[in-house]
């Protein structure tokens, strides 16, 4: 329970790092935006060992294949993903692609950021 401390610090350096690999794909390399977020997802997925994405999962499988909460409970411990967690993590991923890539160049102002990087951050 003392580690549970440093999880808003753990999460504002994986935001940092993605943003920047969000920033370098888009801003140095010229990348499209849509581009530059499946790579900056990528990261998090590297980063975070797909730790939240499985529990995603985890959770849509039970939810949507369980009538009660001893067969929740089962699904969610199991460790293939079914039907229902692929679907939702299929509509998670494009649906975060498609908002980074609309939200567009990161401008670093004070005040004023704007843009994929700093949402990822903030996210």
């Amino acid at each position: 329970m003392k580690g549970m401390a440093y999880f808003p610090l753990v999460g504002m350096v994986i935001g940092v790092v993605v943003s920047a690999v969000y920033d370098v794909a888009r801003n140095t390399l010229g990348l499209p935006g849509d581009i530059a977020a499946c790579i900056s997802q990528a990261a998090s997925f590297y980063m975070t060992i797909c730790f939240h994405e499985d529990g995603l999962g985890d959770s849509a499988d039970g939810i949507g294949g369980g009538w009660t909460k001893s067969q929740i409970l089962k699904i969610m411990t199991d460790t293939r993903l079914g039907t229902y967690g692929c679907a939702a993590l299929i509509l998670f991923i494009v649906t975060k692609i498609h908002l980074l890539a609309h939200l567009g160049k990161s401008t670093w102002e004070i005040h004023s950021c704007t843009g994929a990087g700093p949402a990822l951050i903030v996210g």
